[in-house]
């Protein structure tokens, strides 16, 4: 018999290498998940942040093609133009203006489920950061805005 055995002072390498493993076992599924959510939300993130990228250049587009369409009617004389001589021009660029405005609309949706997908349920920080402007209506000439009516 090992006399250290018999002294109770033994130290035997194989049992406590069996003792690690059996706590690192027992602790790895644990990690594995929490490495794993780790990941997930670290992606949910990401892609957050390419949204907000995305909502950004939109919202630039926008404001570039407005400056153009305000420069445009600025130049229009509401006196001396009727519906059929606004340019083309002018409807096709309130169209895209649009248009671009929805798209932004829906980025600004997918960037809200994210942050809902992350645990963040207050978006008036999206709504400040990336306020998307109204839509644009070309109205026709004949149209005169006159106060409600009371009765």
């Amino acid at each position: 018999m090992d006399e250290s055995a018999e002294v109770g002072g033994g130290f035997n390498v194989d049992d406590r290498q069996q003792q690690y493993r059996r706590q690192d076992a027992i602790s790895k599924p644990r990690n594995a998940v929490a490495a794993i959510e780790r990941e997930i939300l670290q992606e949910i993130a990401s892609q957050s942040g390419r949204y907000g990228e995305r909502l950004n250049a939109l919202l630039d587009e926008l404001a570039v093609l407005r400056q153009t369409l305000d420069h445009t009617i600025a130049k229009l004389r509401p006196d001396q133009v009727s519906d059929a001589e606004v340019s083309p021009a002018l409807r096709t660029g309130i169209t895209q203006y649009n248009r671009l405005r929805a798209q932004a609309q829906q980025v600004q949706h997918y960037l809200i489920i994210h942050r809902e997908a992350m645990g963040f349920w207050n978006h008036d920080d999206v709504f400040r950061c990336y306020p998307i402007p109204a839509a644009l209506t070309l109205l026709p000439s004949t149209h005169t805005p006159r106060p409600p009516e009371h009765p």
